[in-house]
């Protein structure tokens, strides 16, 4: 992304509105995205194996300047805080939208993609380039 903030508004990225669960590889990933209100719309995401939780993450994206920020939270099960970013908007379209994390550590990049009415993909880049795709169904 070039240093020019991308204008955007919560309305851009209400299709993620509601709940959707899926696989990321073998774990399973539970989210439900509240419909914009009050400048913000939020999620708590859960991630879980057959047995046991892994993460619990909490999410926010907000509007300032005129542009959208993602504000991400993980925590250990026990609600241990694990890590925290905000990411700004980095590209934003009919059904998608990417966030961009910090160099260096943490989460690189959060995409999501609406697949159709029902599906969507989120893309996680990892610190070190890795991709991890979790897809999704509204559920």
């Amino acid at each position: 992304m070039s240093g020019d903030k991308l204008t955007a508004t919560l309305a851009d990225v209400q299709w993620m509105s509601g709940g959707w669960s899926g696989a990321l590889g073998p774990q399973r990933v539970e989210e439900r995205w509240s419909e914009p209100k009050g400048g913000t719309m939020s999620t708590m995401v859960r991630l879980t194996t057959e047995t046991e939780t892994i993460m619990i993450e909490l999410i926010s994206i907000r509007e300032a300047d005129n542009s959208l920020i993602l504000h991400l939270r993980q925590f250990s099960p026990a609600l241990e805080p694990v890590l925290t970013q905000d990411m700004p908007l980095a590209s934003i379209g009919a059904g998608n939208a990417m966030f961009d994390g910090p160099a260096g550590g943490g989460i690189q990049g959060l995409a999501y993609r609406s697949m159709d009415s029902s599906n969507m993909e989120v893309d996680v880049t990892l610190a070190d380039g890795t991709v991890l795709t979790a897809s999704l169904t509204r559920s």
